[in-house]
């Protein structure tokens, strides 16, 4: 039963095939990052095949799964070293993505028939939220946004809730953002009783590193999200909160909607969070300061790059209305044929069906800097308002991707290991 089928090797071949090519790519969408080899090791490991649960009283051996204190114990440690990076007394770490921790974090704070409101889909809203409360029977309202600030218009807010009942939840759930939200203008607008819950999956690194605002210190009562986008870590999602009955209703619920957290991912995130400990501050600035020069470099050659009004952004992401030029879609085949992955993707307050979604957070974590993103704009320039062959700079972006990897340890681990398998397997 240890022999490898031969057959088995054609997947892991097609996948070492994207992997090589995905190296000599510039990948520039908000929702992905890099991965350490440090990370990436775990799922080598016992722990990508094993349950890891405490014991009963939170601390002894559990003989349901025994052998397991050491994972237990690495999930611990994680979940204080992440909860001092968020500012949370309580973090739960079961969530297995960031719609897994979307689904748990609206189950637990509010109540079937209970009015929630959250972003709509069309302003940048989650296009999983409306539908996932909706089921689980909440009432779900649309919060107003301002098309002039890119984020809420809390007067609004105010004259449609004046003189009723506050909602029971105020849902942040905007994956497409450039700027914070005003929360503690939000607390004033709502009330005291009303919960409200950032779903941080596209910020939590830049809070970890202190360049985005911190929701647990400006008025939200709760956090979520996953832990791939400007977080460097697995695919995999947390829950936060300084409020102890909080924190009761939510591990509650995460224990009923995932079984299994899957233990690998919980050490990768260990790991994760301990690079962010040493360089994420230094990487969270220049995430942001990347993405703001980015954004000037393109509107300076032309490119309609919203929220200019506001310095394009505060955070890793940019928006490019690229109708005036081509197609959403056929700009991002056309970078794509450069070597550059980005989003065509609808965007807030656009009369085009789609733009494009740029993030640097990875290119970040990978070390570049502005001189990058000035090479960056000049490559998007040639291709996409110059009509210059893609394939012609495809040679620019693998040159600008290969001066910032790894030193070859992850590609050396890598061959090794696939060569073993296949000395040992008889493929």
């Amino acid at each position: 039963m240890t022999r490898t089928p031969s057959d088995a090797f054609t997947p892991l071949r097609q996948a070492a095939a994207h992997h090589e090519a995905a190296r000599h790519r510039l990948h520039l969408v908000p929702s992905e990052n890099g991965l350490s080899l440090a990370a990436r090791i775990p799922h080598l490991m016992e722990a990508a095949v094993r349950y890891a649960f405490p014991g009963s009283d939170g601390g002894g051996e559990n003989w349901a799964w025994p052998g397991r204190q050491d994972l237990v114990a690495i999930e611990r440690a994680a979940a204080v070293r992440l909860g001092a990076q968020m500012g949370a007394r309580h973090v739960n770490l079961k969530p297995v993505s960031g719609v897994s921790a979307l689904t748990v974090a609206l189950s637990a704070l509010a109540r079937p028939g209970e009015v929630a409101f959250n972003w709509a889909e069309r302003d940048g809203g989650h296009g999983s939220t409306r539908f996932i409360g909706t089921r689980l029977g909440l009432r779900m309202k649309d919060l107003p946004i301002d098309p002039a600030s890119w984020t809420l218009d809390l007067a609004a807010l105010a004259h449609r809730l004046a003189g009723g009942p506050q909602p029971e939840l105020v849902y942040l759930d905007a994956f497409m953002c450039l700027f914070p939200v005003d929360l503690p203008g939000l607390r004033e607008v709502v009330g005291s009783d009303t919960v409200i819950h950032y779903d941080a999956s596209h910020t939590l690194g830049l809070i970890a590193g202190g360049a985005w605002q911190n929701p647990l210190v400006e008025g939200a009562d709760s956090l979520g999200g996953s832990t791939h986008k400007t977080y460097p870590g697995p695919h995999k999602g947390l829950l936060a909160t300084n409020d102890a009955g909080l924190a009761a209703r939510l591990d509650e619920h995460a224990s009923h909607f995932v079984s299994h957290h899957h233990p690998a991912d919980v050490v990768a995130l260990a790991v994760a969070a301990a690079e962010m400990d040493a360089h994420g501050a230094a990487y969270a600035l220049a995430t942001v300061a990347n993405a703001r020069r980015l954004g000037a470099a393109l509107a300076e050659r032309g490119f309609t790059v919203c929220g200019e009004k506001g310095g394009f952004t505060d955070c890793h992401q940019l928006w490019i209305d690229i109708a005036p030029l081509m197609a959403a879609e056929d700009a991002s085949r056309r970078l794509f044929e450069a070597g550059i992955v980005v989003n065509a993707i609808p965007l807030p307050h656009i009369t085009a069906p789609a733009g494009l979604r740029l993030g640097v957070q990875e290119v970040s974590w990978a070390g570049m800097g502005e001189a990058a993103m000035d090479e960056l704009a000049d490559i998007f320039t040639d291709v996409l308002r110059d009509g210059r062959e893609p394939s012609a700079l495809a040679a620019r972006t693998r040159a600008l991707a290969e001066a910032h990897q790894p030193e070859g340890a992850d590609e050396r681990v890598l061959h090794t290991a696939l060569a073993a398998l296949e000395a040992g397997g008889g493929a």
